[in-house]
């Protein structure tokens, strides 16, 4: 494992969970464009688990780590939606690292 690629996971894992923070706040504000506050909120939570698991070494094996976050997005996203690819990639770039 590459500290450039944890280095990488993690940057891409904190503008997903800034895009999803920005998501939240325009469902509060009424005009929320992609999924539900419920939805977003339990995909923040995997987010940050991921962002903790990366930022405080060793990361749990491959075959341990957080997964099924991008199965969500492919599933009942627009496909080109831009959080929803941040999310995606999040979500390779840890189980890459």
């Amino acid at each position: 494992m590459s500290e450039s690629a944890v280095q990488r996971a993690l940057g891409t894992t904190e503008r997903a969970l800034s895009g999803i923070d920005e998501e939240l706040e325009r469902h509060a504000a009424g005009q929320g464009s992609v999924s539900n506050p419920g939805q977003l909120t339990a995909l923040r939570a995997q987010l940050v688990q991921m962002a903790r698991q990366l930022s405080e070494p060793p990361l749990p094996s491959k075959g341990q780590r957080l997964r099924g976050i991008g199965r969500v997005i492919a599933d009942s996203w627009p496909y080109d939606n831009s959080l929803g690819l941040v999310i995606l990639e999040a979500e390779h770039l840890y189980l890459s690292a």
